[in-house]
């Protein structure tokens, strides 16, 4: 279970830049996938070894994903949506190691909504750019002029929404299997705990990630 954020530090001594754990393991996050990256293309082959194989696998099927909902255009978003499934997905998983002090990043919500602004102000530009500004923001007034407020406020909620869904179900279902567990340990032996935890994880993962791809698509329509 995550309680939420817990402050270790604060940056220059100011107690308006707080250091939390779950921003300490989002760094770690960050800095493991950097070293996997490199360690997975330092001798790309023909004849992959095994890391080159995973990497391939991975980002072959995150391209299947994209493709179809954005035709011609996976691998121009390939590296923005990788680095969304990635992160949240290693971030999810990453606070399933028995590690004192360690927890999910994206048990979170400011990391979440950090994820879910950058979705949001990308979709919006590349919606911009594909029929121009005024094209995009009369999109809005569309198919009534009166539907105007509920479209924009349906557009100003989806980085909400977006965030508050993978927030809430990381931090809801570890408190519901912890509450279980502890109720009766029984009922949830360790390696079902395990397995139900990265299945979680992993749902989760492509939930955020394939609404990520659907906001674009959207805005580029």
């Amino acid at each position: 279970m995550n309680p939420g954020p817990k402050v270790v530090t604060y940056m220059f001594g100011n107690e308006n830049l707080p250091i939390t754990d779950t921003l300490i393991v989002g760094w770690v996050v960050v800095l493991l996938v950097i070293i996997f990256a490199r360690y997975a293309t330092r001798k790309l082959s023909m004849k992959p070894d095994s890391a080159q194989n995973a990497v391939e696998l991975l980002i072959e099927t995150i391209h299947e994903q994209i493709e179809p909902m954005l035709p011609g255009e996976g691998w121009k978003f390939l590296p923005f949506i990788a680095t969304i499934f990635i992160y949240v997905g290693v971030s999810n998983l990453i606070g399933l190691i028995p590690i004192p002090g360690n927890v999910s990043p994206t048990g979170d919500l400011n990391t979440t909504l950090g994820l879910a602004l950058m979705v949001f102000l990308l979709s919006n530009y590349h919606g911009m750019k594909e029929v121009g500004l005024w094209g995009y923001l009369k999109g809005f007034a569309e198919p009534v002029i009166f539907l105007l407020p509920i479209n924009v406020i349906g557009e100003l909620a989806k980085p909400i929404s977006h965030s508050f869904r993978l927030f809430g179900n990381v931090v809801g279902g570890g408190i519901i299997i912890t509450l279980i567990y502890q109720a009766v340990p029984w009922l949830i032996p360790v390696p079902l705990h395990a397995w139900f935890d990265l299945f979680v994880g992993l749902i989760q993962t492509l939930i955020f990630g394939m609404v990520a791809i659907a906001y674009i698509s959207v805005a580029k329509s």
